[in-house]
């Protein structure tokens, strides 16, 4: 991958749990292209479990739907989209999980968001034309 921001790489598979690991190879060789180190790239493939995970559990509750993962470089960044067509979903709602609690007080859940939070250095989550896009920027 050059710089260019219309040099990208798309695969679509269905949002079944049993597509995981072949998304996540797959992410994971876009990421080594484009130079991210390889504690990035496993970090951000567990970013990319939360992300895919909860689309197989909500997105689609009828069945399974399509996910989009999209690697491209913009601006000297590396850019992830994950794109389902499933129900609306407003990662904004989520609220940040209370880490000062003792563990037997808090919430079970609400971790992962709060990870993928923390290793992108951009996360944007927003509907558009009837799809769901979480796209995560991370410089190398």
């Amino acid at each position: 991958m050059n710089d260019a921001p219309h040099t990208f790489d798309t695969l679509t598979l269905a949002a079944e749990l049993v597509n995981l690991e072949p998304l996540q190879e797959h992410l994971a060789a876009c990421a080594r292209v484009y130079g991210l180190a390889e504690r990035r790239i496993g970090l951000l493939t567990m970013a990319f479990e939360e992300i895919f995970v909860n689309i197989c559990h909500y997105a689609y509750p009828a069945g399974s739907g399509p996910v989009t993962l999209i690697c491209r470089v913009a601006d000297g960044q590396f850019v992830v989209e994950v794109i389902d067509e499933g129900i609306a979903f407003d990662a904004a709602s989520l609220a940040e999980p209370d880490l000062t609690a003792a563990l037997e007080e808090r919430k079970i859940g609400g971790l992962g968001w709060f990870l993928v939070r923390q290793i992108a250095d951009r996360l944007e989550c927003f509907r558009q034309e009837g799809r769901n896009v979480v796209r995560l920027s991370l410089r190398s």
